[in-house]
């Protein structure tokens, strides 16, 4: 059995479509990966942008208790670190 994984995200810069694409991408790649608690999925995702040619993106997973309790995560997505 999975559990869903559920993500909320804020993207700087969000006028970078292309920036906004790759990441977009990149979560929807590790989103199909089964058991991934949203941390690491969010550790994936940045290795996956900077792979991609952003190598100064950072991803920071922030997750409240309710938020946990809810299986809901809200990553805050930097292009330039």
């Amino acid at each position: 059995m999975t559990t869903a994984m559920h993500i909320k995200s804020s993207i700087t810069p969000w006028e970078d479509t292309a920036f906004v694409r790759t990441f977009e991408a990149a979560r929807d790649e590790v989103h199909t990966l089964e058991n991934v608690e949203p941390h690491h999925a969010g550790v994936l995702v940045q290795q996956k942008l900077r792979e991609s040619g952003y190598p100064n993106a950072v991803v920071e997973v922030v997750r409240t208790p309710a938020e946990a309790l809810e299986h809901t995560a809200h990553w805050l997505v930097r292009r330039d670190g």
